[in-house]
């Protein structure tokens, strides 16, 4: 049984980036562990060693569930081969990818500690500037304004915005932080030049209401569900 998560992207309506092929969605490998108090963003956070497995096998047996979509893959993993999966992804067809799952979701002392070891952002924007050098075009996940230049830096195509761990501590973060997250991320990445689309977290519902998004935001990637084809 193929255990896989779709991220939908919604975009602003006249924001001018759909006309620009941003995917209308993100599949991951869904969470090894599940529970009902445990949000699917946390969950794919914790150990699975099997997930390119299951992403191997997803790509074969379930091709048409990728299609026009990006593939979103743990790139600190220290079992991911970079030339595998460069030819595996190529081969399938995919031509867009994100850092999603990232260290950049872990809190600060947690993310100190897998730098010690080299399992940190640098990994995954080092990983992500390969996906781009061979031709991929790529989405950064970024949590906050520290590490929004270090991810403008990849040259990506656009940027995620996701809640810390930390913040899921008490349920799903309140629409007010999230978008003020967004926004100050959007704000650091203008003025650092870059002028690609800015992505929030959000709900479906929070989906059909982009009025009520903060002005910065371009979209909205929606929270994962289970896959189902285009």
């Amino acid at each position: 049984m193929l255990n896989l998560v779709t991220w939908r992207i919604v975009l602003r309506p006249g924001s001018g980036w759909s006309a620009r092929a941003i995917p209308d969605a993100i599949v991951t490998v869904g969470p090894a562990f599940r529970h009902p108090g445990l949000a699917v963003e946390v969950g794919l956070l914790l150990p699975n060693r099997n997930c390119l497995r299951r992403l191997a096998a997803a790509l074969d047996a379930a091709r048409d569930l990728f299609a026009g979509r990006a593939v979103g893959l743990f790139l600190a993993d220290p079992f991911l081969n970079l030339r595998t999966e460069l030819d595996r992804l190529t081969a399938a067809g995919i031509t867009w990818i994100a850092n999603l799952p990232s260290v950049e979701q872990q809190d600060e002392a947690f993310t100190r500690e897998l730098a010690d070891v080299g399992l940190d952002r640098g990994l995954e924007s080092q990983r992500l500037v390969s996906f781009r050098s061979a031709g991929f075009r790529t989405l950064a996940v970024v949590a906050d304004q520290a590490g929004t230049a270090g991810a403008v830096e990849t040259g990506p195509d656009g940027l995620i915005v996701m809640p810390r761990i930390v913040d899921f501590a008490a349920g799903f973060p309140s629409f007010r932080q999230r978008g003020a997250a967004a926004a100050a991320v959007a704000d650091r990445a203008r003025a650092a030049g870059w002028s690609g689309p800015v992505l929030g977290l959000g709900t479906s519902s929070e989906a059909d209401h982009e009025t009520l998004w903060p002005p910065p935001l371009d979209g909205l990637i929606c929270r994962p569900e289970p896959a189902s084809t285009p």
